[in-house]
């Protein structure tokens, strides 16, 4: 062979091999370094500086290892988002970007100065494959240019680390775990939390047949070098639940979605999987923080109301029902709908909440007795709840909308006890101003009294027609009761005597063994304040009898006076040294009727 020949054959030769050369050294990973966040906002040029400096020094670095987006190309990237070149983005738009440019990682973080320090917190993140996911923390001091090179230095080790990982995956997917397994060793030398390294071991370990727990600590170190790492915490979520241990579980589960927040997917079969265990609180939170990402799921509104609703949680059901009563207003027409609502406000016991649902519920059902019955509670836990005068206004309303309801159905017994209850029950008395009064202005304040708690008698009736075992009847002999009391306590005696006089007449014992129960409960009570009343309003009518001379005005007064007799007797335990000082003073009354009998000759007596 000449040498010519020889010259031309080597010169094709080059020629043919030169190419598949470069085609060895051309990197196959892209990366995408973007600037910090920061937490004052004089620390953006500061970051900005920092990751261009970073950007060239790792270019120099890595240049056969991976290719970083120059900042001319991210600057066009950027502007052809409507973004400018130098930009601080949050982690969504970041993660967007990426996409767009499609390179196998990029990062977040952000920057802090403190005096002539620079401290940055790194989070890169996986986007096909790179093996560079990580979080990691760097402190330097100096220029910016020499803090990006203190970056880029750090960031140039993980590439290296990175390339061995993603080498200990080839080798994994061929079948070569013990070769595998040198290659994620390789990687760990020289990052020793790298990802994913721990995950690649991880992996072979499962297919070596390893025990769990051998899995699980390999995935556990995984997580020192990126405790976000949704890869490692998936997997020992699934390690848990083969272990059936279902707290951990849930708590891999959790901290899975703060790596991926943005799943809601993930985060609804948490929620269920919380409610399955009963953390009905939990499930509600975690909804509530995937909503406040995306607030149009309307899966997930309708899922944390259904858990709601099983776990009793009501302030979460609420907060759900006016969600999809501000996206659609026809709710507010549909009956089952305001009836849940009002409904879980009377459970959250939420003065505000009833307010509100039964005000939309009178609005659009202005017919319907039952919600104006709601609306009247309502106002009634409001005035529990308010200050005077706000309370006493809330309390008329209240009243009002009990009318509102019984006058749409006249017959509703229920109704026209909860309105005379109401009246009876909320019927003001002012303590301190009767003891600061003139005599004058305590009758006054008595009459008022009186007159007010009078009222209530016409919707008694209905209730005190009924027979003699229906409830009702005995909720109205109680209302009855709580009259009586009331205006004895005032010391309107003369005006709660016929109040106490019609309650025993209509709760006297059937007979002796009678003493038992309900009634008899309510019977004591009333008892000693009809004594009690009996006593104060008595001596009228007895002077005017004796003035009179009258045997028709004395047999009603003997007939008051045994009735009085037996009634303190029996309501002697509420107060027995008072009703021992009463029955002296019923005693001498009682004195006196033998002489009337023979002084007026009342055949009668």
């Amino acid at each position: 062979m000449s040498v010519s020949r020889l010259v031309a054959l080597l010169v094709v030769a080059g020629a043919a091999t030169a190419p598949a050369q470069l085609a060895v050294t051309q990197p196959s990973q892209k990366l995408l370094l973007l600037p910090l966040t920061v937490r004052a906002a004089a620390d953006s040029l500061i970051s900005i500086q920092v990751m261009d400096a970073a950007r060239e020094r790792l270019t120099a670095l890595a240049r056969y290892k991976v290719l970083v987006v120059p900042k001319p190309k991210l600057c066009e990237a950027l502007g052809a988002s409507g973004y400018p070149c130098d930009v601080l983005m949050q982690d969504g738009e970041a993660s967007q970007l990426a996409r767009f440019l499609s390179v196998n990682a990029y990062n977040t973080g952000w920057l802090q100065r403190s005096g002539a320090k620079v401290n940055a917190t790194v989070r890169m993140h996986e986007n096909g494959g790179s093996g560079m996911d990580a979080l990691f923390q760097v402190s330097a001091s100096g220029t910016p240019q020499a803090v990006g090179d203190t970056l880029a230095q750090r960031l140039n080790s993980l590439v290296r680390a990175a390339e061995a990982a993603r080498d200990c995956q080839d080798r994994r997917q061929k079948g070569a775990l013990p070769s595998a397994l040198d290659a994620a060793r390789k990687a760990i030398v020289i990052e020793p939390n790298l990802p994913a390294a721990h995950l690649c071991v991880a992996v072979v370990y499962e297919a070596q047949r390893l025990p769990l727990d051998s899995m699980l600590n390999a995935y556990q170190r995984a997580l020192k070098g990126d405790s976000l790492n949704g890869q490692a915490w998936d997997a020992i979520a699934h390690i848990y639940q083969q272990k059936n241990d279902s707290t951990h579980w849930i708590d891999a589960l959790m901290h899975e979605i703060g790596s991926e927040p943005h799943n809601a997917r993930l985060r609804m079969a948490t929620a269920v999987q919380l409610g399955q265990i009963h953390r009905y609180a939990e499930a509600c939170d975690l909804l509530k923080a995937g909503l406040d990402l995306n607030p149009q799921d309307q899966a997930m509104h309708e899922l944390r109301q259904h858990l709601g609703v099983e776990g009793e949680q009501w302030p979460c059901v609420l907060q759900e029902l006016h969600a999809a009563l501000a996206g659609d207003t026809t709710h507010a027409k549909d009956s089952t709908f305001i009836n849940t609502a009002i409904g879980a406000a009377q459970k959250a016991n939420d003065a505000a909440e009833q307010m509100f649902w039964t005000g939309v519920a009178t609005k659009y059902f202005a017919k319907n007795a039952g919600y104006w019955n709601a609306r009247g509670a309502a106002y009634d836990a409001a005035a529990t709840a308010a200050s005077s005068p706000l309370a006493a206004a809330y309390a008329d309303s209240a009243l009002w909308a009990y009318r509102q309801s019984l006058a749409l159905n006249p017959s509703n017994v229920a109704t026209s006890l909860l309105v005379a209850e109401f009246i009876v029950n909320h019927s003001p008395w002012d303590t301190l101003a009767y003891r600061v009064a003139d005599t004058a202005s305590k009758a006054r304040l008595r009459t008022q009294l009186a007159d007010r708690v009078d009222s209530a008698t016409p919707y008694l009736k209905p209730a005190l027609a009924a027979p003699d075992t229906s409830p009702y009847r005995l909720k109205a002999m109680l209302i009855m009761l709580t009259a009586g009391q009331k205006i004895s306590q005032a010391q309107a005696y003369d005006r709660a005597f016929p109040w106490l006089d019609q309650l025993l007449t209509l709760d006297a014992s059937a007979n002796p063994a009678d003493s038992l129960g309900p009634r008899q409960q309510i019977r004591v009570p009333a008892s000693f304040w009809y004594g009690l009343a009996s006593i104060q309003t008595i001596g009228g009518p007895f002077q005017k009898m004796i003035h009179d001379k009258s045997c028709a005005q004395a047999k009603p007064i003997n007939e008051q006076l045994v009735k009085t007799r037996a009634a303190l007797l029996l309501g002697r335990r509420v107060s027995p040294q008072l009703v021992d000082q009463l029955l002296t003073g019923l005693g001498k009354y009682e004195a006196v009727m033998p002489q009337v009998k023979k002084a007026y000759k009342c055949t009668s007596l």
